[in-house]
């Protein structure tokens, strides 16, 4: 073979790698936790799987702990493109999100993967909840849901609803007006800023969840749990910034969209096992106390409730929404996946 032809060959080659690299296109994403934990794990999946389903030609640049923007800047910052893709946490954009706020709402017997199918089934579903991510320019890729909550404490123990106050407790979401109500000393901290401030003393109480406070350690410190009869919030969701959206092909485009079941059930079933694992951990092996409210302290906190679900209703109205038929037609949503669950079973326990 002649110089020019191998010179040619190899110019040929050089060309082609040039273009596929002009033709990858990546996704910056950013998540406010860290890099650890059962969440963390279907992070990486929804990454992966964006790669793998548009055969390698869209890749994600994740980046963890809030390296881009914190939590209560997610929804400015992804839709104005800061990040192509991440997390929006609803409870830190109550008058902005109510839609998404909905999800912290108090949902009797809904467990996470009833109450991520419900959102996902709502936010793709619902006409006006359509019209208004188009104006947020956000496109909605994913649910996420915490398990049933917990009130985690280093130092007090609360065993019954008197012993919240004055006790130093993390103010989250719907829960912060619960606590607040019930005469807590609030403090306005994110969940991932909570173990410092547990190690430090500006916090003595938090709301956490099993897998979460094994995931971040925080269980080494913690001198008493409190079990909280609540739905888990599904407030938070994986979004994409619809700029960056429309910038994907069709077909990369359906794949994006195709991920909201998978990323629920994969989710779901691992944080169940992190569930199961984290009580175990907790309570056989560092012995931590576990407390239950009595069945009157748990309707004091139902009460306590009523403000948080008034103030909702207010955010949702001033966005132009019917509260009262969003939240009938979210409660039959639930209902209907509830029935799912119940006659089927979950997903990957069917055969």
């Amino acid at each position: 073979m002649s110089k020019f032809a191998l010179t040619a060959i190899l110019a040929g080659t050089l060309a082609l790698s040039a273009a596929a690299a002009q033709a990858e296109i990546k996704l910056i994403a950013n998540e406010p936790g860290p890099n650890r934990g059962v969440r963390a794990k279907a992070v990486e999946y929804i990454a992966e799987q964006i790669g793998e389903r548009t055969g390698g030609a869209v890749i994600v640049e994740q980046n963890w702990g809030g390296a881009l923007f914190k939590a209560n800047t997610a929804l400015t910052s992804i839709t104005n493109g800061v990040a192509d893709l991440g997390l929006i946490i609803g409870s830190y954009h109550q008058s902005e999100f109510p839609e998404l706020a909905m999800g912290d709402l108090p949902f009797e017997n809904a467990d996470p993967w009833v109450m991520m199918m419900a959102m996902a089934d709502m936010f793709t579903n619902n006409a006006q909840i359509q019209t208004r991510l188009e104006e947020l320019n956000l496109v909605y890729v994913a649910p996420f849901a915490t398990s049933q909550g917990m009130l985690a404490c280093k130092g007090p123990s609360i065993q019954k609803v008197e012993d919240f106050k004055g006790v130093k407790t993390r103010y989250a979401g719907a829960f912060g007006e619960i606590f607040s109500n019930l005469g807590g000393n609030m403090v306005d901290m994110s969940i991932y800023a909570a173990f410092q401030g547990m190690e430090t003393g500006l916090l003595e109480c938090t709301l956490n969840y099993p897998y979460f406070a094994v995931a971040t350690k925080m269980d080494d410190m913690l001198t008493s749990i409190t079990k909280l009869n609540f739905s888990g919030a599904s407030s938070l969701g994986t979004f994409m910034n619809k700029d960056s959206f429309d910038a994907l092909s069709a077909e990369q485009q359906a794949a994006v969209k195709g991920l909201r079941d998978d990323v629920v059930n994969f989710y779901s079933e691992r944080l169940f096992v992190a569930d199961d694992k984290a009580w175990v951990t907790m309570i056989e092996d560092k012995k931590i106390p576990v407390y239950e409210l009595s069945a009157e302290d748990y309707a004091k906190m139902d009460e306590a409730a009523k403000p948080m679900l008034a103030k909702w209703k207010a955010n949702a109205t001033d966005k132009g929404f019917d509260a009262d038929a969003l939240l009938a037609e979210m409660q039959a949503t639930v209902d209907k996946y509830n029935q799912i669950k119940a006659s089927q079973g979950y997903p990957w326990t069917r055969k």
